[in-house]
């Protein structure tokens, strides 16, 4: 289950051909203009064509992610009204796609107290799901923890997750460069271990229902939100060797979210099947990622 985002410039029915093209058996979209507020209704063309270049389609899964402009947490009563009417779209869509995953930035509480923005969150997802009749689920991601960002410590996730009475309608994003910048120390295996066996312990692995495979151009509790291609920032390969052979995760959507997205995804998912692949673990030094897709090659 191992995908990228992909570009959908000339209808979202378009994310299947790069899908294809980069062989991609997951895929993650936007399903609205990721940039304005007003949102067409869909027509019943735009759906016919996305279930049918889907059902043509290599690609298993497709996961929709929420634009950033809505913010759950925000003070702003205004901004508020809009992201939750904003987020109730979002989830219409989906369900018309045939799209059972929303990924979605919990948001940022601004001047306000960070209990206050968790408690609006809260009250908002709960307004949300109680108009959801199908499958949908919508997953927090873990942030990076830049400005007054939530979701950067597993202990908010966990409170905002309490405070939904429909549990089952929400989930988890984990996000490998957010959760290095944020602080937690994923990298080799034995600090992925601990991570997970932390994040287990606050929210529970089974929350876990989709994965972005990002490295991070920034260090450790860095808060800066800077992606990297996988193996050339400062996480290395180790983790990603442990999530890709983790059985936990086999049918958990993974995806790229790389900054030369066009240009890089394909070999960077040969690089991601590659590890997959490898069943003894990786060297402690430092790993390029060109000497082992190389050195895979060479064996076999």
């Amino acid at each position: 289950m191992l995908g990228s985002n992909v570009p959908t410039i000339g209808g979202f029915h378009t994310g299947f051909k790069w899908g294809d093209k980069w062989g991609c058996e997951v895929i993650q979209i936007y399903i609205t203009l990721s940039r304005r507020w007003n949102v067409p209704e869909l027509t019943n063309e735009e759906i016919s064509k996305f279930k049918m270049a889907w059902q043509e389609s290599t690609v298993k899964e497709v996961v929709a992610h929420v634009p950033y402009l809505v913010n759950l947490a925000s003070p702003d009563k205004e901004l508020y009204r809009k992201s939750i009417k904003r987020l109730l779209t979002e989830s219409s869509r989906a369900t018309k796609f045939g799209v059972s995953l929303l990924v979605l930035h919990p948001g940022s509480y601004g001047k306000s107290k960070k209990e206050d923005g968790i408690k609006r969150i809260a009250e908002a997802l709960e307004s949300v799901v109680q108009e959801i009749n199908s499958p949908l689920m919508i997953l927090l991601e873990t942030m990076a923890g830049q400005g007054t960002t939530i979701g950067s410590r597993f202990e908010e996730l966990a409170l905002i997750l309490e405070k939904v009475k429909r549990p089952e309608s929400l989930g988890i994003c984990l996000d490998t460069g957010h959760l290095f910048m944020a602080g937690y120390d994923i990298r080799g295996y034995e600090g992925y271990q601990k991570i997970l066996n932390e994040f287990d312990r606050i929210i529970g692995i089974e929350k876990i229902k989709a994965i972005h495979l990002n490295d991070s151009k920034t260090g450790l509790g860095s808060r800066s939100d800077r992606h990297a291609c996988i193996g050339e920032g400062k996480l290395e390969l180790q983790v990603f060797h442990a999530i890709l052979r983790d059985e936990r995760f086999k049918r958990i959507p993974k995806i790229l979210e790389i900054p030369e997205r066009d240009t890089r995804s394909q070999d960077n998912l040969k690089l991601l099947r590659n590890l997959q692949k490898r069943i003894d673990p990786l060297p402690d030094e430092k790993y390029e990622p060109t000497q082992l897709i190389l050195s895979f090659e060479k064996r076999r």
